[in-house]
This record gives C-alpha cells, sequence and structure tokens, in this order.
C-alpha cells in the first residue's frame, strides 16, 4: 500500500502499554472466582479489538488495579484469599495458530492441544521443547499428568494459581478438519466443542483457571458448548477506549529511542494538547485498540519525517481524515467486508442503520434461525461497544468509511449512510437518544429530493407551496445526513463524558442558517432541545436569487389522542417566530422559510379541520382562532397521515409504534429484523 502515499507508512514506534480494562477486569476476576469451575471468560472478538492484549496482561492488570478497585469483590473473606492468590499467580500464554497434528497420536485434538501447551510453556522460559513421543510418554493425555508437566517447567509450586490464556481460538474453524472430532446425532462436528470439552477435563484440576479469547462465532459456540459439554462461557466486554484512556495510553507509551519519549510529546506542540489529540484519535477510530495503535504508528512516522509536532486539532484530523491515511490504516481490519453476496450485502445495511440511528441489541437477539446479531457484527469485521454487560452498540470506525465508500458495489443508500456516520459527531454517538423515526425521515428526504424519478410528494409541496415550487429540484448531489452542534449559548453549556455538548439557543437563529446551513445538505441537530425544529435543510431556486431554509418537526409520540393543533402552533412558535426576528425580518425578500410537520398520528380535531388533506398556511394566514400567525415570507406545512405515508409507508409507521411502546429507546429486538429489512427496502425503492 506504500504507493498510495509514502507520507503514510504504518512502521512500529512502540510497544503499546495496557490501559482502561477495569470493568473487563471485575468481570473477568468475578467468574474466575466462580464456585462452579467450569465457568471460562471467553472473548470472541474481531481483530484489533485488544483481546490478546488483555489475555496476555490480566494479571498485570489485576495487580495494577489492586484492593481499591476490587474492594467490592474482596469484601467476603474467602474471595480476598482468592483475589490475594491471584495476585501471585502465573500466566501462560497459547497461541493456538501453532496447533498441529502431533506424533504419536496425530489426529486426536486432545493430544495436540496438550503438546501446544507445553511448547508454549517451554518458549516462555526460553527452553526448547521436548520431543513429542517424550512428552507423550510422560503426561499421555491425563490431565493432572500434563498440569504437573506445566508447573515443573515454570518452577512453580503446586499450590500456586496457574491461568492458561488460550488465544487465536478461532483457528478451529479451519483447522478441526486436521483431526478426527466427535460427530452429534445429525453428523455434524463441532471442533470447538471438542476444544472445550478438552478444556472441561482440565478445570477440575486445582488452582488452574482458563481465560480462552480470539475471532468466532462466539455466541453460537457458547451455545452449543453450554448444552453439551456443561462449560459456562462468561463474553468478556473489551470496550473501546474512551478519550480519557486514550489520554493515559498517549502519556504512558514510549517512543522505542534510547531517550524513550512519550509519544505524546513527539505529536503535540505547546498549541495542541495531548487531550485534543485524544479527541482526534477517538473520532476516528472509535476507540478501537488494534486502530488506534495503527494510526499514532502513522502519525510518528509522519511527524519524525517532517521533524515538526502537530500545531493544531484541525492539522491532525487533516491528516487522519485524508484518504491515503484511512485506506493504509483500515487496510488490515477491513478484509472480510470487502467482499459480500447479496444476503450478507442486507446484514450490513442493517448493521450501518442500526450504527446510525443508534439501535442497540441484546447479546442473544438472533438475525436467522442459524446466526446471532453478536456473531453478524464480528463476521463483518465490526465492532461492539457495550453499554452494559447484555447490551450493546454497533460500532463502525470513522476510518474505515472510506474503503467502504470506495467499492464498485456500493449503493446510493450506503454512501448516505456512510457518509452520515463519517460526519457525525463521534461523541454524541453513544449518548444521545435513540432517533429512528427521525433519522428515517431524514434519508428518505436526502433520496426524495435527490431522485431524478417522479415523487409524489415532491409533487405535493409544489401544488401547495408557491415558493417550494421555485426551488430547484432534484439536487444535484446525494449528501449524507449532517449531525450539527449549534452555536453554543453559555447559560445552555453541559458537560457530557469531558465535553462542551452544545444546544440552540433561541436568539442564535441567524447565525444558525448564515454560517452553518449550506445548500442541499440534510442536517439533523445533535440535541433535541425546545429551540430546533428535528431536520433542517436549505434549497435554492435555480434562475431566481431565492432561498428556502426548510425545517422539519417529528412528532413520532403515538400518543392514543395524536399531536393537536397546540402542539403544531408550539413547533411553529419555536422555529418560524425566532427565524422570521432574527433573519427574514432584516433579509431581502428572496430568503424565505417553511416548517413541515410530519406527525405519525394527528388528533381528531386537527384531522377534521383539515379535511384529512395536507395544508399549507402562507404569509399572514392565521391558525386556530387567531392562535398564531405565519410570519412573512413563512410558510406552514401540515401533512396529513395519508400522505406520511410517502415518505414512511403505513407498515414501517406501524412497527415503529410498536417499538416505541416498548421503550423509550427500543433495541433490535424491539423493532425485529423485518421491520429494520422493510425499512432498508424502502430507501432502496427510491434510489
Amino acid at each position: 500500500m506504500a504507493n498510495l502515499n509514502e507520507k503514510w507508512k504504518a512502521v512500529d514506534n512502540f510497544k503499546s502499554v495496557v490501559v482502561d480494562r477495569e470493568r473487563d477486569v471485575d468481570r473477568v476476576t468475578k467468574e474466575l472466582s466462580c464456585n462452579y469451575r467450569l465457568t471460562i471468560p471467553f472473548a470472541p472478538h474481531i481483530f484489533g479489538s485488544g483481546k490478546t492484549t488483555f489475555a496476555q496482561n490480566y494479571l498485570e492488570l489485576v495487580q495494577r488495579f489492586g484492593e481499591n478497585f476490587l474492594s467490592t469483590f474482596a469484601s467476603d473473606p474467602l474471595k480476598r484469599t482468592f483475589l490475594e492468590k491471584l495476585k501471585r499467580a502465573s500466566l501462560l500464554y497459547v497461541d493456538l495458530r501453532g496447533l498441529k497434528p502431533t506424533e504419536p497420536k496425530e489426529r486426536n485434538l486432545e493430544w495436540a492441544v496438550y503438546y501446544r501447551m507445553i511448547e508454549a510453556c517451554c518458549t516462555s522460559v526460553g527452553q526448547e521443547p521436548e520431543d513429542e513421543e517424550v512428552v507423550f510418554k510422560e503426561c499421555r493425555t491425563r490431565p493432572y499428568k500434563l498440569v504437573r508437566k506445566l508447573r515443573s517447567i515454570l518452577n512453580i509450586p503446586s499450590d500456586q494459581f496457574l491461568l492458561l490464556a488460550f488465544d487465536e481460538v478461532g483457528v478451529f474453524d479451519t483447522k478441526g478438519t486436521f483431526f478426527e472430532l466427535e460427530k452429534n446425532d445429525k453428523g455434524v462436528v463441532r471442533p470447538y466443542n471438542d476444544f472445550f470439552g478438552i478444556i472441561s477435563q482440565l478445570c477440575k484440576e486445582p488452582d488452574l483457571f482458563f481465560i480462552v479469547v480470539g475471532k468466532s462465532k462466539g455466541l453460537s459456540i457458547k451455545n452449543y458448548v453450554s448444552s453439551v459439554s456443561k462449560v459456562i462461557l462468561h463474553f468478556i466486554s473489551l470496550s473501546p477506549l474512551d478519550a480519557s484512556s486514550i489520554v493515559e495510553f498517549l502519556e504512558k507509551t514510549l517512543l522505542e529511542t534510547p531517550t524513550q519519549v512519550p509519544v505524546c510529546n513527539v505529536l503535540c506542540s505547546s498549541s495542541f494538547s495531548v487531550n485534543e489529540l485524544a479527541d482526534s484519535l477517538l473520532e476516528c477510530t472509535g476507540g478501537v485498540p488494534g486502530l488506534l495503535t495503527r494510526a499514532v504508528n502513522m502519525l510518528l512516522n509522519y511527524i519524525i519525517a517532517r521533524n515538526q509536532p502537530f500545531i493544531s486539532k484541525e492539522e491532525c484530523l487533516t491528516c487522519m481524515n485524508d484518504d491515503n491515511f484511512r485506506i493504509i490504516c483500515a487496510e488490515p481490519f477491513v478484509e472480510r467486508i470487502l467482499n459480500l453476496d447479496e444476503d450478507r450485502k442486507s446484514v450490513f445495511d442493517i448493521l450501518l442503520m442500526m450504527a446510525l440511528y443508534r439501535i442497540p441489541f441484546q447479546v442473544d437477539d438472533i438475525l436467522t434461525s442459524e446466526s446471532y446479531l453478536y456473531d453478524a457484527v464480528t463476521e463483518m469485521g465490526l465492532y461492539r461497544y457495550p453499554i452494559d454487560q447484555n447490551t450493546f452498540q454497533v460500532l463502525i470506525p470513522k476510518i474505515f468509511v472510506v474503503i467502504f465508500k470506495n467499492q464498485p458495489s456500493i449503493s446510493p443508500m450506503e454512501k448516505i449512510l456512510l457518509g452520515s456516520l463519517d460526519v457525525e459527531p463521534v461523541d454524541c454517538f453513544f449518548y444521545s437518544k435513540c432517533r429512528v423515526f427521525e433519522g428515517i425521515v431524514a434519508l428518505r428526504l436526502v433520496l426524495m429530493l435527490s431522485s431524478k424519478n417522479r415523487n409524489e410528494l415532491r409533487e405535493l409541496l409544489c401544488q401547495m407551496s408557491p415558493i417550494w415550487k421555485q426551488m430547484k429540484l432534484p439536487i444535484s448531489t446525494i449528501s449524507p445526513i449532517h449531525y450539527i452542534k449549534s452555536v453554543v449559548s453559555s447559560r445552555e453549556t453541559r458537560n457530557e463524558s469531558n465535553k462542551s455538548r452544545r444546544t440552540f439557543a433561541n436568539t442564535e437563529w441567524n447565525k444558525i442558517i448564515r454560517e452553518t446551513l449550506y445548500l442541499e445538505t440534510i442536517y439533523i441537530p445533535v440535541d433535541a432541545t425546545s429551540h430546533s425544529p428535528d431536520i433542517i435543510f436549505k434549497l435554492q431556486s435555480p434562475v431566481e436569487p431565492k432561498v428556502l431554509t426548510v425545517g422539519v418537526a417529528c412528532k413520532g409520540r403515538w400518543k392514543s389522542e395524536g399531536i393537536g393543533w397546540s402542539d403544531i402552533i408550539d413547533e411553529a412558535k419555536k422555529f418560524l417566530d425566532p427565524v422570521y426576528d432574527q433573519v427574514l425580518s432584516s433579509a431581502m425578500d428572496y430568503h424565505h422559510c417553511m416548517l413541515i410537520i410530519v406527525s405519525t398520528k394527528l388528533s381528531l380535531n386537527v384531522s377534521n379541520e383539515l379535511g384529512n388533506q395536507s395544508r399549507c398556511y402562507s404569509s399572514g394566514m392565521f391558525i386556530r382562532n387567531d392562535s398564531f400567525k405565519v410570519p412573512d415570507n413563512c410558510e406552514l406545512v401540515i401533512l396529513c397521515e395519508r400522505d406520511i405515508q410517502m415518505l414512511i409507508d403505513e407498515e414501517i409507521l406501524n412497527g415503529l409504534e410498536r417499538a416505541f411502546h416498548v421503550s423509550h429507546n427500543p433495541t433490535f429486538w424491539d423493532f425485529g429484523l423485518d421491520l429494520l429489512d422493510r425499512i432498508r427496502n424502502s430507501f432502496l425503492s427510491w434510489q
């Protein structure tokens, strides 16, 4: 990949340090101390998630956190004793990529696993592994003899804890055929069950514990293993790093030079803080440890070559947003997703929607009769962000987007979804409310405004609104959905995750409209506030200097009585009045503003007064007995329920109503695969 751009090189300059992981350490320690000995912490994660580093450094992390962090866990005297012994334990790391059929029992998996452990043990102390025949004669495949042999090589007493960390368990996807394995009653071979069956026998040995990690279909393995071998596998979440952990990583990681300077000192100038660098890295990599490490190495190579640190966050982000930087950085991580058949492509689209619309999923959510959503994320080469022990969010690092968008088979819908993920502020990704209804409306608007085909909703708006009819449609490009942070009002600033979260101030619309919004771009404000519609965009006339700013208020409440006139008037006052006062009253006549009310259900009073028809209220018109007068150069459009189905069909609306009736933040299970697939197909139908 060097021919892409010589300045971007992924040469290692440092050895990574382990940071964060308190939650994972706590969970693993609790599982290891369980009275049921056949309990194994299991991390079936994709490349770059930090599973190998965690497995190799778990005991170091236990010692680092000590009693302060694990005080609750260690309040039980028996568990305190366990913790003290764990701090003095020895760890044996076993890379299963070295597993192979071995004499004298060549196709016997149990013997191959035993000998691989002996090989790893000898290597860890600098010894040459003993001959297979000699080891077999001494140990056979008897657990107590193997454990005695391992302790002898490591020179540790019989009562000292020994923790075996198996890595790359995913080799059984390909190496399972090398061995004679058991078949179930359907004649199916399941190598993972054979492997965990071997571990289950070793679990019975005293003071011996296991952690298993590797790229694999973890949930399928977990469920089958639990039902057959009685081994209980507990997932290790391995969260991506947050901003504060990235700061710790940058400060503790030292350059591999005689001076061993912290990498942040090399990358940052006096005008560019380590916190800003951490924010930049988080925005581009999503905090995925492998991606983070590769990105830092590439930045270091660039800075060392030019002999000058970054002077600003903007300069650093410019580098990381360079297409060549992203392609080289992401290349080792995206192999699985570059060649998708049609079935897997539909799953990829649904995962894209879940990432953009912030739809969480449960660990045991079923995708099809033979697969789980948890495993599908791994299979696609994407990442999971744990919300809690059993709930996750799909994470697609921004740095992946350019590779996905450059695929010849990418659809316009996928370009919008990927582009939207690329521009969305990463700090809002996990903290904002689930805004599925607004997101669907926004994406359908993008497709509607850019479609060259006949469009009933566009025609309806042209019939109702003379101003809309003068706008240039279709728009020239398919743009992503932008999530904007508006101008800030100091009294409304609030901190969340060490960041200043900015909301609309009702005195700042002039700046918002003049400086933030661009032509032919759809925006969804990050924060749903009392001062903003849910969607904003601008259109321009192709022949006259006329500009139309459009706000869309998505009223997806699904109240039994529907939204009434007071709700509609409140939305109009929050948008049209301040925009007129601050912008239109002092602007030339060419600037206009429109508010469109898109409600999932109108009250009976509203429907009757509208005559079950959509209606446009133009400048100077009064609404509801003089309750509100539409300002000059403004229009208020209320779409009836029938016409809203031009944006979202009835079955999707009914599905959303069912999901949001269950929760304010519905999960994948609440929506259901059929509904998400229908939403996807509705997008594809407008391409």
